[in-house]
């Protein structure tokens, strides 16, 4: 009775991995990982530009500081 038992338990595990072998690669892993290659670098070129942007427009605020206090007026007293 015993050894039936494992018999039977062993051709289970053993067909789930036969099964596991057969079992055809998803096709969609190659385009998976291509999409996560393109969205990481889509998202590193909008962190740069957004950097870049952000820099150019302190840059952009201290000029405008630097000659409103050369010409007398200081915008945060407005």
């Amino acid at each position: 009775m015993i050894a039936g038992y494992a018999f039977s338990h062993e051709t289970v595990f053993a067909d789930l991995r036969l099964a596991a072998m057969t079992r055809e690669r998803e096709p969609s892993s190659k385009a998976y990982r291509q999409d996560r290659f393109e969205n990481t670098e889509r998202a590193a070129k909008e962190t740069i530009e957004a950097e870049q942007r952000a820099r150019r427009e302190k840059t952009k605020r201290l000029k405008e500081l630097r000659l409103s206090k050369q010409s007398g007026k200081d915008p945060a007293t407005k």
